[in-house]
């Protein structure tokens, strides 16, 4: 008995003893993890793709704008005197893939729509297009040297005379190709590009061709090409000194002179420029020749542009500035020579005020701008133009280089008109800007004398509202 009682003492004891959370009370351990299972293989196409391109960058912008325009133009029709209101949205994507440190190539699809565009909301316009496709290679045979061939954006200087005119929806880009060579002090450009190469049918009676290649009567004779030639030079400090010459061969019988005759554009602009700034101050001057024909005219015209700007060190970084702007114009219009400057393809909206009522040909334009940041993410501007023609005899143009009124030999006075912009820009973190304003047009004597059907004489009001996405 007692050696039951203690066995049984012993094994109590024992179960007494076991610490909590020892093996006994474990649960059962879980199984081991299946292991994950093997990626795919790449495809072919991913593997060319990865050993082809080093790095692939993708960025892009949405831009959306509402405008509002009363009268609509200052043109002697009916229509003019109206009011419109347009909605308008810009989309990008862009893709750079960087195949070697030194070879890149681009590519800028573009979406552009104007609301309402469409006659149906089950109706596509095929609005979308290529802005921008080329190749890169630069540092060719260990110098500075670089090539880039496609379809590209063109700018230079102050983009008076070459701009890719970015406030259009559409904006501008050249097919073509430029080479540069850009040692440490100077620079130079070299570009040829294609306006239009048009196509033409074979002549009736002619088999049609196995291929789609684009035919023309005259082959070259009717290509619109465009080339340059642009030097700068940069070596001192906050200054650019720059030479360049822009030619033009539109060789289409598009062009009508003074006779009434169809012909080409051949043509030759020259000019110089220099811009700089120095102790607050910044200043800016340039000077261009034209000379050539159209159709069978001779191109006799000239043009220049001086601004000069104050920056003040304070508080919301105040600055005033002044330009002048002159474009020669045609004094006799029917003698066989013509004396209108065309400035080519302009930054119009930018210069000559923003309700694009005036042109850089046959004008004189008198700018006073001012400017306030009160902090580093709003500005306000408030813009002054005084325009007057050079020839009343010549036409009164918009910043598109049509002609708003006819020359006209009843020779009225000059004074187009004085114009007010009010705009403000604000950012918005890092990607997100917004650009506002309101811009007042004075008609002056010439609106009035020349008007033709009444209303094309009032002054007119121009407000608009645009966002930007940039990613």
């Amino acid at each position: 008995m007692s050696t039951l009682l203690a066995a049984g003492l012993m094994m109590w004891c024992a179960a007494v003893s076991t610490p909590l959370g020892t093996s006994q009370d474990k649960p059962p351990a879980p199984p081991p993890p299946k292991e994950a299972a093997p990626a795919p293989p790449p495809t072919q196409a991913e593997s060319l793709l990865k050993s082809a391109v080093k790095q692939i960058t993708l960025g892009g912008q949405i831009r959306t704008r509402a405008e509002y325009r009363d009268p609509t133009s200052y043109a002697n029709t009916v229509a003019a005197t109206r009011s419109d209101d347009l909605f308008l949205t810009r989309i990008r994507l862009n893709f750079k893939f960087t195949v070697t440190d030194d070879i890149e190539v681009f590519v800028q699809p573009q979406d552009q729509r104007m609301w309402g565009q469409e006659p149906s909301v089950l109706y596509d316009d095929k609005n979308l297009d290529l802005h921008q496709g080329f190749v890169e290679v630069r540092n060719l045979l260990g110098e500075p040297l670089s090539i880039k061939a496609g379809r590209m954006e063109l700018s230079y200087g102050d983009q008076r005379l070459v701009s890719p005119l970015d406030w259009s929806n559409i904006a501008r880009a050249w097919d073509g190709a430029k080479i540069r060579y850009a040692p440490k002090d100077w620079w130079i450009e070299g570009f040829y590009t294609v306006i239009r190469d048009p196509f033409s049918p074979p002549p009736a009676g002619t088999a049609a061709p196995l291929s789609n290649a684009p035919l023309s009567a005259n082959g070259a004779a009717h290509d619109q090409d465009f080339l340059g030639l642009y030097f700068s030079y940069v070596g001192i400090a906050d200054h650019e000194f720059d030479l360049y010459a822009f030619f033009r061969e539109f060789q289409d019988d598009s062009f009508v002179g003074e006779n009434g005759v169809a012909g080409d554009i051949v043509d030759r602009t020259i000019g110089a420029r220099f811009k700089g700034k120095h102790f607050g101050f910044d200043y800016t001057g340039e000077v261009m020749s034209q000379t050539g024909h159209f159709s069978q005219d001779y191109t006799r015209a000239y043009a220049f542009a001086a601004t000069l700007g104050y920056s003040v060190d304070m508080d919301w970084k105040p600055r005033i500035g002044v330009e002048y702007d002159y474009a020669s114009g045609d004094r006799h219009p029917a003698d066989g020579k013509r004396g209108t400057f065309d400035p080519l393809y302009p930054f119009g909206h930018y210069y000559q005020g923003f309700a694009d009522t005036f042109a850089f040909r046959n004008g004189h334009d008198l700018a006073l701008f001012l400017k306030v940041a009160p902090t580093d993410t709003l500005s306000v501007h408030l813009d002054l133009h005084n325009f007057w023609l050079v020839d009343s005899a010549d036409a009164w143009y918009n910043f598109a280089g049509n002609a708003i009124r006819p020359k006209s030999g009843a020779n009225p006075e000059r004074k187009v008109g004085f114009e007010t912009d009010l705009h403000a820009r604000l950012a918005v973190g890092k990607f997100v800007k917004f650009w506002g304003g309101w811009s007042h047009f004075f008609a002056g004597p010439y609106v009035r004398q020349t008007v033709t059907p009444a209303g094309t004489d009032r002054d007119m009001n121009w407000f608009f509202v645009q966002m930007t996405v940039e990613f």
